[in-house]
């Protein structure tokens, strides 16, 4: 039986790919149930059974979920052909829930208590991952990108787990959802209610500790520093929260690639520019030698 999430965008591309590509479930101790990822394996993964390779995590959207890459962003025909070409090293692909179905979860450990939505990630999704699949398990081979609330996402898991991410990027990302830019970016049709369940206070230490400037300054002065990229298109409503974010960085001084593209917040988008971020991430993640020397 096909289960088809609310707000889905259902067509013939997805009835394809689902018929010829199942997800991965598996159980979530943070979360108390089970979630489900969809997974690309590089090119040589059957015919070189010994080897182990990086992974590169990609999270979707609000309003979207794990099919949501594969489908709508045409992540696997991306991945094999930059793969197949040279232009990016082989790798694994992971293209987990965000854990809430449609809440929007922003990848965070809820301030009310009632999704442990970075737990999940961190404790229980990457463990699986590297327990399951041949993986390169160290810092230096794993890196994240996502879209939209998944761009918020992929620079907070980086940069409040920096021993675990050697780079991240985010594509229209919804970059300011907390205190010093939330004047930047609410979604039309998010609710002061709903933003107090994730974060609390916009001016409390809680939310604080979720703000991706308060967080770079931090990585800063510590061992790890995750390499970061962001883009945005012209015409896209975050673009204030970007360009934000960018100025942060910039007075503190961390390093960052920022690029803005002509486009909006569509999936026509962030397909074009999905061979930049894999390009990036790419170019960061170490090698079987790297973790051997390590």
């Amino acid at each position: 039986m096909i289960h088809i999430h609310k707000h889905h965008h259902f067509n013939v591309k997805e009835l394809v790919f689902r018929m010829q590509h199942s997800p991965v479930t598996f159980f979530s101790g943070a979360l108390h149930r089970r979630l489900t990822y969809y997974l690309f394996l590089p090119p040589s993964y059957e015919a070189e059974p010994e080897r182990r390779y990086p992974v590169v995590y990609l999270l979707h959207g609000r309003y979207d979920s794990e099919i949501s890459w594969p489908v709508r962003g045409s992540a696997y025909e991306t991945a094999d052909r930059l793969m197949r070409s040279g232009a990016i090293p082989e790798a694994i692909l992971v293209m987990p829930s965000d854990g809430g179905y449609d809440r929007g979860t922003y990848y965070m450990d809820w301030y009310d208590g009632s999704g442990r939505f970075e737990q999940y990630f961190v404790h229980d999704l990457i463990p699986h991952i590297d327990r399951m699949y041949r993986t390169l398990p160290g810092r230096e081979t794993r890196a994240i990108g996502g879209l939209s609330m998944g761009g918020y996402g992929s620079l907070l898991l980086a940069l409040r787990n920096p021993d675990l991410f050697v780079a991240a990027s985010s594509m229209s990302g919804a970059l300011g959802m907390m205190p010093d830019s939330a004047h930047l970016h609410l979604a039309p049709d998010w609710q002061e209610a709903e933003l107090a369940r994730i974060a609390g206070p916009l001016d409390g230490p809680y939310a604080q500790e979720h703000n991706l400037a308060f967080l770079a300054r931090r990585v800063l002065a510590g061992e790890h520093r995750p390499s970061l990229a962001f883009d945005c298109g012209t015409e896209d409503f975050l673009l204030p929260a970007n360009r934000w974010l960018k100025g942060e960085l910039e007075s503190m001084g961390y390093p960052f690639v920022y690029r803005e593209y002509p486009g909006a917040h569509t999936w026509a988008y962030w397909t074009e520019h999905l061979e930049d971020t894999l390009v990036f991430l790419s170019g960061h993640l170490g090698s079987a030698d790297d973790e051997a020397g390590a």
